[in-house]
């Protein structure tokens, strides 16, 4: 009798369990829309729900489900990678590189080979009256939770990069610990479908980009979204989470050097301010006079004017450069996106519906990324105003003080090249 009373628990218990789980993971469509209207937002709906996920996919609509399969492809992830990819599509940029310190190893490594002047100059930059000992100004960073603020340490991080040069070891560690995090398979990249899914989903942001690219180039605003969607077609195939096995990240597949330190920097994760920094370059190619085709090789390979002779065809550089051509020409006449995407990948899934989810949206603009620099005065322009400046080297000029690239192009513009010159942040002391 006992034996049956035990048994009898036991079975009661298993039931309650069940019934407990199978509440949790409702198949009910409604109750999951109604998790979702009280949901802060579709990241963290998909965050709290992972044990369900299975069941409230379910209830998804069609617009939701693309913006899940995009960010998790390819599937097979673990709770905590599944985790990761979401909070780092809806982090911004100083949350990201908080949370995911693996990026930020230049500086983790490299940061006692700051020189003392170079440490001096960061100090007085951000308001220190007295220079303060290395160890100290560390240890109170640290305090304050900052050793991985990138945005209050990116003078450091530059300098840090440039003291002790391109650190591949740095960049092995970084893929080896994003595999790891997110669940990336080294060097895969998505499929027609994929990048079909994720034109669509970012749609708003490649629009918006692409309408500032077209502003400040000779580029028109569709030329401008199919040189951003090609380069991401080219790249990665739309796989947000994809690692190269030199050390690429994202869907446009940039370096550490073009996320950290090529403007303010940023999550590499992050479609548009990604799409943001490829932008700056080639704003920066035109302005120096420089073609559309010549900048995509450039942003390739470094070089503008490798492949023009048309020469190498077989070099893996050029093979990209006339792949980049033959689907600029094939698109020409293309104005609608719906169509680029079909072209491209058979299919489309342009929506009003993926343009209205209720997911993080990178508010920032190309100027935001844009890098800092020194406007150089010349012949005692601006006078009344003009500071003096110090190089590294200990020379002093004339300027209004550290400025964004679009500021300077401004002032030259008005003023002329040879009144206004341009100097980089990183010889500058302030």
């Amino acid at each position: 009798m006992e034996s049956f009373r035990l048994s009898y628990r036991v079975i009661l218990l298993l039931l309650i369990l069940t019934l407990n789980i199978s509440a949790d993971c409702s198949n009910s469509i409604k109750f999951w829309r109604n998790r979702l209207l009280h949901s802060r937002s579709l990241e963290q709906f998909f965050i709290d729900n992972y044990s369900c996920r299975r069941e409230f996919y379910k209830s998804l609509n069609s617009a939701e489900k693309i913006y899940f399969d995009t960010v998790l492809y390819p599937y097979g992830l673990t709770k905590r990678q599944y985790i990761n990819r979401w909070l780092s599509i809806a982090y911004d940029d100083k949350s990201f590189f908080r949370k995911f310190t693996l990026f930020n190893n230049y500086f983790a490594t490299h940061k006692d080979n700051i020189t003392i002047q170079q440490l001096e100059c960061f100090q007085r930059q951000r308001g220190f009256k007295e220079p303060i000992e290395r160890d100290t100004f560390y240890s109170e960073l640290e305090k304050r939770g900052m050793l991985n603020d990138v945005s209050y340490l990116y003078p450091l991080i530059r300098w840090s990069y440039q003291n002790s040069g391109i650190d591949m070891e740095l960049s092995g560690r970084r893929v080896e610990a994003g595999e790891k995090t997110f669940g990336i398979i080294r060097g895969k990249i998505g499929n027609n479908e994929q990048f079909a899914r994720y034109i669509a989903l970012f749609d708003r942001e490649y629009s918006e980009v692409a309408t500032e690219l077209s502003r400040q180039t000779t580029i028109s605003q569709i030329d401008a979204y199919k040189l951003l969607v090609i380069l991401t077609y080219l790249e990665s195939r739309g796989n947000i989470f994809a690692i190269s096995p030199t050390g690429a990240f994202g869907a446009l597949q940039l370096t550490m050097h073009y996320y950290m330190m090529y403007g303010e920097p940023n999550n590499p994760f992050n479609p548009k301010s990604s799409i943001i920094k490829v932008a700056n370059k080639f704003i920066y190619y035109n302005r120096i006079g420089k073609s559309l085709d010549a900048s995509v090789v450039a942003y390739k390979s470094g070089n503008l004017n490798k492949c023009q002779d048309e020469i190498n065809t077989t070099d893996v550089d050029c093979r990209y450069y006339n792949d980049f051509k033959r689907y600029m020409s094939g698109m020409q006449n293309l104005t609608r996106h719906s169509e680029i995407s079909r072209y491209l990948t058979g299919k489309s899934y342009i929506s009003k519906e993926l343009n209205s989810l209720k997911r993080y949206i990178n508010p920032n603009g190309l100027k935001y990324y844009e890098p800092y620099q020194y406007a150089v005065l010349k012949d005692g322009i601006f006078e009344d105003r003009a500071l003096n400046s110090l190089y590294m080297n200990g020379e002093f000029f004339k300027s209004l003080g550290k400025m964004k690239r679009s500021d300077i192009y401004y002032l030259q513009d008005r003023y002329g090249v040879n009144r206004v010159g341009v100097v980089s942040d990183k010889r500058v002391c302030y």
